[in-house]
């Protein structure tokens, strides 16, 4: 559910600015809305235009990606993901060793890695970490596999004793059943490495007054309603940073980002959807604006235990004009989805073709389904989530041509919890963005074993096989065809769910700043940036 929470905080649209990692660096303009900020004594400092978190900078608690526009320069992980996708080791000397029975990971830590505060990173501080994330659990789940998870989750036991510290460099991690995309895991900023000492002593602290990490930056003050500031961590053990400062501002309004932006006074803000008609053609901005695409998008959500029969949830699906809401509602931001799992994943398929729009077909299958003079249908929409009540209201006037009658009912927060868990609602729109890059990632929102959470109580035995078979080999060919079986069945058999769109982000970047990345799963990088 994090996804959707994170979807609540963030600006404009207020979706996700989110969780493949296929992204990468965008190229700078020729010209510029104003010159990158130069301090009196000539540091160079990139000046971010953000939406206040109001929660602390800890991603173990709050799994916001506002937060983790911040913290992702402040605290690592083990690995990384790079822009291709693939896995790099970060605070590691080399990728983990996996056993025979593929279920014992062994690291080796790069020798000498730093904290802010001094310490030097040692195997410790990762077992710390690692079952912190438990303890906080917001995102405790990434760990279940990991053995000791159950007795800890349950509070029966205080530590993961699958995690195992050989030395200060040197440590095992042990699964209870194999789960190939573990490693990936241990990318997501949830993964984050924290010293130990540091971070027990600044307890209720740790992300409102302290956050200390191994990253280039370090944080050198979060003050609400104000900004961030960050400067480059001296002893980073990446070397070298050619970037002084990051200042993150906090400007809620996303027109008053940009008129910031404008006036030369921020070198990076998020473009709202709703403003890239305005700005996509502004001589002076439309050479500064640059894309990524964020592997994830929204969805119509079925509760199988109200909308029983699959052609009615089928004649929905085809009942959307997804390539208007496109248009209309994303101002052309957006594409119409051809699967599930998007592009870059393993099981996306390439030949897939887009969900069609076929209100004609619709009626005929909701006669079929017994519905021959129309089909009622309630679709609840959060309504901190804009951009899917946009959504279910164009939709609304889109379905009366195949005969379905829609009531579009917002709730709160709270009741949006609420009804999740007890199967309130009939019909969702939700969103769901990767944390890291693989399909098993996508799925966590359907998968069998935590439907409940999303009011969809949908079960399909050969899908929860096929997701059992998918994590339990790293052959990339294998796991293609099981999550291409898995996407049809989820998709176009059982229309468990209906993909409705998929966005493309877009944001303005000083052309004076250079060598400055963000990927799919929305983290930015300023490691390889410059100021010209």
């Amino acid at each position: 559910m994090k996804k959707v929470l994170q979807g609540l905080l963030s600006a404009g649209l207020i979706v996700g600015l989110l969780a493949g990692c296929a992204g990468g660096s965008q190229p700078a303009s020729t010209s510029s809305a104003g010159a990158a900020s130069a301090a009196a004594d000539g540091a160079k400092t990139i000046r971010i235009a953000a939406v206040d978190p109001q929660v602390p900078l800890d991603m173990q608690q709050c799994t916001y990606s506002i937060v983790m526009r911040i913290t992702d320069n402040v605290a690592e992980s083990l690995v990384t993901c790079q822009k291709d996708g693939t896995l790099a080791p970060l605070l590691l000397e080399e990728m983990p060793k996996l056993s025979d029975d593929k279920k014992t990971y062994s690291f080796t830590l790069k020798s000498g890695v730093k904290f802010h505060d001094g310490t030097t990173l040692t195997s410790s501080d990762v077992k710390y970490s690692l079952e912190r994330l438990v303890k906080e659990q917001s995102m405790a789940s990434l760990m279940k596999y990991v053995v000791g998870y159950d007795a800890m989750e349950d509070g029966s036991a205080s530590e993961l004793s699958g995690i195992k510290a050989v030395d200060d460099t040197h440590f095992t991690i042990t699964l209870s059943q194999v789960y190939s995309p573990f490693v990936s895991v241990l990318s997501t900023p949830y993964a984050a490495i924290y010293p130990k000492a540091a971070c027990e002593a600044a307890g209720k602290d740790w992300g409102v007054k302290t956050l200390i990490g191994t990253g280039p930056f370090k944080l050198d003050s979060y003050t609400a309603g104000t900004g961030a500031e960050l400067s480059k961590f001296s002893d980073y053990h990446g070397g070298d940073l050619k970037i002084d400062k990051v200042s993150y501002k906090f400007i809620e309004d996303p027109n008053t980002q940009v008129l910031e932006y404008q006036k030369g006074n921020v070198d990076f803000v998020d473009l709202d959807n709703s403003l890239y008609p305005v700005y996509s053609t502004n001589a002076t901005l439309k050479d500064q604006m640059h894309s990524y695409q964020q592997a994830g998008g929204y969805y119509f959500n079925f509760n199988v235990k109200t909308i029983k029969d699959p052609k009615v949830r089928e004649a929905v699906s085809l009942a959307i004009d997804r390539k208007s809401i496109c248009d209309s509602v994303l101002h052309g931001t957006a594409s119409v989805p051809t699967s599930f799992i998007p592009s870059g994943l393993i099981g996306h398929d390439p030949d897939a073709q887009p969900f069609a729009y076929d209100p004609e077909k619709a009626k005929s299958l909701l006669a079929e389904a017994g519905y021959a003079n129309g089909f009622d249908l309630r679709v609840t929409v959060n309504t901190k989530l804009s951009l899917g009540k946009s959504i279910a209201t164009a939709f609304q006037q889109e379905a009366k041509a195949a005969g379905i009658n829609v009531t579009v009912e917002p709730v709160d927060s709270a009741a949006w919890s609420d009804m999740k868990k007890n199967g309130g609602m009939e019909c969702s729109i939700s969103n769901w963005y990767v944390d890291y890059n693989d399909p098993d990632s996508m799925l966590y929102p359907i998968s069998d074993s935590r439907t409940d959470t999303v009011s969809s109580f949908w079960h399909n035995d050969k899908f929860k096989q096929l997701m059992n078979d998918g994590i339990d080999t790293d052959d990339t060919a294998v796991r293609q065809k099981i999550y291409e079986q898995a996407e049809t069945i989820l998709t176009r058999q059982d229309y468990a769910i209906a993909p409705l769109i998929n966005e493309t982000k877009f944001y303005l970047l000083n052309s004076k700043v250079t060598g400055f990345e963000i990927d799919s799963t929305d983290r930015m990088n300023f490691t390889k940036a410059d100021i010209q």
